[in-house]
This record gives structure tokens, C-alpha cells and sequence, in this order.
């Protein structure tokens, strides 16, 4: 068979840019195109993909995720507010605070790295106490043993239920709905648990808080019972029931022994925080 001639003075055309050149510099590229050396293209990684598989649709050994540890939470600009001239009740402004009926808090004041005055967690931070207001003071509401609180702004708007209720009764009735009518109708923040604002208001019979969403002459609608981590009871009738503002961003509790002078009044000021009665460090612990 007849060898191929080695073309030292052959010339050959580009495919790409259709010049001549030496025939022996030419090559061909990934797409067959007989091109010389200085055109040459490598061919695109992308168009060679992997091949792709679908990703699993379990994991094998889950576990459910734990709940973090509580910790300190900066609440907003003059966060706390007196209920009523010669009360301790403090409401407290915390956008989806997440708590529940009974839980613990503790409120710290401005943190800095020294000094004498202010309560000293675990040696690491200084926490001032807050500013006297209204009759109450500062050191009473950073108190280290923390107090109980309970969700929602307490108003003084009340009622009382006109007949008993067990359990797990919905039909709230009330002797007059007068002061209630209405107040389910404004706009409230987002929160995890009610994403789109949906208002949400609450009423404190006894020790339980039962969420709503409106109401309809002297009943109240879209009625929750045991509501935020509160307990479903019996209650009997003519028990006091009192309006409670958007209990997923508000709580209250009872100060120690202070009482307010005028009532209404909002105080606290810039970096004040919520959280639990000790501190734990961040990171890995001994």
C-alpha cells in the first residue's frame, strides 16, 4: 500500500479562518475542523457535563433538632411600660419573643468589660442596671432572680363571662363585649408563628390565656384555649376577663415591691436585653 506523502511543501486551508498554511502545522479540532495550530480551540468543559444523579430523599439516622439554649435577646427602644398609677405590673415590648405562660426572664441592662456597679455574670460581663421611672426602680427590674412572665399587653379593658366554662369550651360569652369590640382589627407584626400578621389578641381568665381573632356581639371568635403555653381550665361564671394586646410580641409580669406613681409610662431607653437567669458561654465547654 502507498504511504501518505508527508507534505513538507504542501499547503492546506483553514477551516476557521480560511488561510493557507503549512500543511504540516495544521491539526484538527474536538469538532473535526482541520484548522492551523494558532487557531485551535480546546473544546468547552460544559459541554461534556457529568452525569447527575438525583439527591437522596432521607437521611438515614436523623434526629430531631434540640432547641437552642435561651440567650440574651436586645429588645428596642424603651421596651418596658407601667400598667396602672400604684401597680408592679410591667408590660414589656418584644416582637415574636417566642415565650410561654411561666417562663423565666431576667432584663439586663447596658454590658460593659469593668467596673463596680450592676450585677456581674459569670466574671466575664458587667450588666447595668436600668434608669429609675415612674416610681420604679432600676435595680427591681434587672433583678438576678429573674420574674415570671406572662404573654400579652395587659389592658385595663375587662368583662366578665356570662356562664361557666369547662375545658375545652370555644363559645366564649361575656357579660359585655363593649370594650373588646374592635380591637382585633389593627395590624400587628409578623412573627414565626404567624407569618402573614394576622392579628391575634388574647383574654387572661385566671391563670389561662385564650387567644382570639374577633368578635360578635358579646362572644368571642376564633377562640384558642390553653394559649401560649397556658393551661385550658374551668372557669366559672361571673370570672373577670381581661384584654390582653398581641400576645406573640408583648408579655407581662409583676414587679418586686415597686408600684408605679402615674402609670402608662414608657421607660428603659437603648440596649436592654431579655434572657435567662444565668449566662452560658459561647463555644466548646470543659
Amino acid at each position: 500500500m502507498a504511504r501518505y506523502a508527508q507534505g513538507k511543501y504542501a499547503l492546506a486551508v483553514s477551516d476557521i479562518s480560511g488561510q493557507s498554511f503549512p500543511w504540516n502545522e495544521m491539526v484538527t479540532q474536538w469538532n473535526g475542523l482541520f484548522v492551523h495550530y494558532s487557531e485551535f480551540e480546546s473544546k468547552q468543559p460544559q459541554l461534556n457535563p457529568y452525569p447527575h444523579q438525583a439527591d437522596p430523599t432521607a437521611l438515614y439516622k436523623v434526629r430531631v433538632q434540640q432547641p437552642p439554649a435561651d440567650a440574651l435577646r436586645w429588645l428596642g427602644y424603651n421596651p418596658f411600660q407601667t400598667y396602672a398609677a400604684a401597680s408592679g405590673i410591667i408590660n414589656v415590648e418584644q416582637t415574636d419573643h417566642q415565650r410561654s405562660y411561666g417562663d423565666t426572664v431576667r432584663f439586663r441592662g447596658s454590658p460593659t468589660t469593668g467596673g463596680t456597679t450592676g450585677t456581674l455574670d459569670d466574671g466575664v460581663f458587667v450588666f447595668a442596671d436600668i434608669s429609675n421611672a415612674d416610681g420604679i426602680t432600676g435595680a427591681k427590674i434587672c433583678l438576678a432572680a429573674g420574674y415570671t412572665i406572662k404573654p400579652g399587653y395587659l389592658y385595663a379593658n375587662t368583662s366578665t363571662l356570662n356562664g361557666g366554662i369547662d375545658a375545652s369550651t370555644t363559645t366564649v360569652l361575656l357579660a359585655s363585649a363593649v370594650q373588646f369590640t374592635g380591637v382585633a382589627t389593627g395590624t400587628v407584626e409578623p412573627t414565626a408563628t404567624n407569618p402573614v400578621g394576622t392579628p391575634t389578641w388574647g383574654v387572661l381568665i385566671d391563670t389561662e390565656i385564650l387567644s382570639y381573632t374577633g368578635v360578635s356581639g358579646n362572644n368571642l371568635t376564633g377562640v384558642t384555649r390553653g394559649a401560649f403555653g397556658s393551661t385550658a381550665a374551668t372557669h366559672n361564671t361571673g370570672a373577670t376577663v381581661q384584654l390582653l394586646k398581641t400576645p406573640a410580641n408583648y408579655y407581662h409580669f409583676t414587679v418586686n415591691t415597686d408600684t408605679a406613681t402615674t402609670g402608662g409610662i414608657k421607660f428603659g431607653g437603648n440596649s436592654v436585653s431579655s434572657g435567662p437567669v444565668t449566662l452560658k458561654a459561647i463555644g466548646p465547654q470543659n
